[in-house]
């Protein structure tokens, strides 16, 4: 690392910060980081969101790895390559992921007004939102790496140009996202189709109204940290934009912050109540069948009933004592009655043989 008075823009090792890194404003930045933590970790258990919680979780610890290591850089003389990149990466990946926690909240909240003002099937809007993220974080990752190769000039162009095409993808499934959220709020304000009264309690409180202010507020902020990221670097980690710390921590460290911390107070679970579910937590299972039971016997006051077992069909049933049929009844049955000689009827016509004697 050079500090930008003893070194030019040609000099200086290509992709190493030409500042010393502010130690006041990345230690004030990695705390708050690091307070947010733990909370979304107590949010996911309160809960039950495991999925929604580990992406924010993620893209948190993605941020506290990269003020950490912008803090090592301030305090080393020299700085460490490995600090850089860790850093550099770091800071391009984390906004990313907090993002797809954003594109999560879209089905739920549809679902509280009802299934008739969504765009598409809950499960394509994730797959879509899945894909693209994936996308933007290979690109972003392999374009961070190619950027900071030493001595290789042509290879850390094409690093940024990989990375530049990453935060257009990035760029537009925010715009995706925030396209489809206008055109839900103008379904739900022609009231088409009729509100979903099951989902009142929900949709007219307050509080609701604020998740959906703060997460508007929120898909602002990234989009605007996306935008100055995607223009500083496609002018080059040399220029004067991607060298300005004061920027750097404002509209990147600030915003992303604050849009954490938004996602973190209007936590999806504590607002939208039962409209809320997790997929992987409350995802019945197949195998599990609903029995139908008849409804029970009702007997009457003043009247014995009697239990019989059957073997062969393996049922019980219930018989009155009042109106017994012979055929369960204990008189007429092999195991109770008694058994008694035939005896034939003689014929009338046939001569006795005792009499002849």
């Amino acid at each position: 690392m050079a500090s930008s008075g003893d070194c030019s823009k040609d000099g200086c090792y290509y992709g190493y910060l030409q500042y010393e890194p502010s130690l006041a404003g990345n230690a004030l930045l990695l705390a708050l980081f690091a307070v947010l933590l733990p909370i979304a970790c107590i949010l996911c258990h309160r809960y039950h969101s495991s999925v929604f919680s580990t992406i924010v979780a993620t893209g948190l610890c993605l941020e506290v790895i990269a003020y950490a290591s912008r803090l090592l850089l301030a305090t080393h003389e020299d700085g460490d390559k490995t600090e850089f990149v860790l850093s550099y990466i770091a800071t391009i990946l984390a906004p990313t992921i907090i993002s797809l926690a954003i594109f999560r909240l879209m089905p739920p909240v549809v679902a509280a007004y009802g299934e008739q003002f969504r765009a598409w099937r809950p499960s394509w809007h994730n797959v879509v939102f899945y894909a693209l993220t994936a996308i933007c974080v290979v690109l972003q990752a392999v374009g961070g790496v190619l950027s900071t190769v030493p001595n290789d000039r042509a290879l850390n162009d094409t690093g940024v140009r990989v990375l530049v095409a990453g935060f257009a993808v990035h760029i537009s499934s925010l715009l995706i996202f925030t396209l489809l959220g206008f055109r839900f709020a103008l379904a739900v304000r022609e009231r088409k189709g009729g509100l979903d009264t099951s989902g009142v309690a929900v949709y007219n409180k307050k509080r609701f109204s604020a998740f959906l202010f703060g997460l508007g507020i929120a898909t602002l902020l990234l989009s605007t940290r996306t935008f100055y990221r995607m223009i500083a670097i496609s002018e080059g980690l040399s220029s004067a934009l991607a060298q300005n710390e004061i920027l750097f921590l404002v509209l990147d460290g600030v915003l992303v912050f604050i849009a954490s911390a938004l996602i973190i107070a209007l936590f999806p679970g504590r607002m939208l109540g039962g409209s809320w579910r997790e997929p992987l937590t409350h995802k019945r299972k197949m195998s599990q069948k609903t029995v139908n039971r008849p409804a029970p016997i009702q007997l009457q006051q003043g009247q014995q009933y009697r239990a019989s077992y059957s073997p062969k069909y393996r049922r019980v049933s219930l018989k009155s004592s009042n109106n017994v049929s012979p055929r369960y009844s204990p008189r007429y049955s092999p195991r109770h009655s008694p058994r008694k000689a035939v005896v034939p009827q003689r014929n009338a016509n046939l001569v006795d043989s005792n009499a002849l004697w």
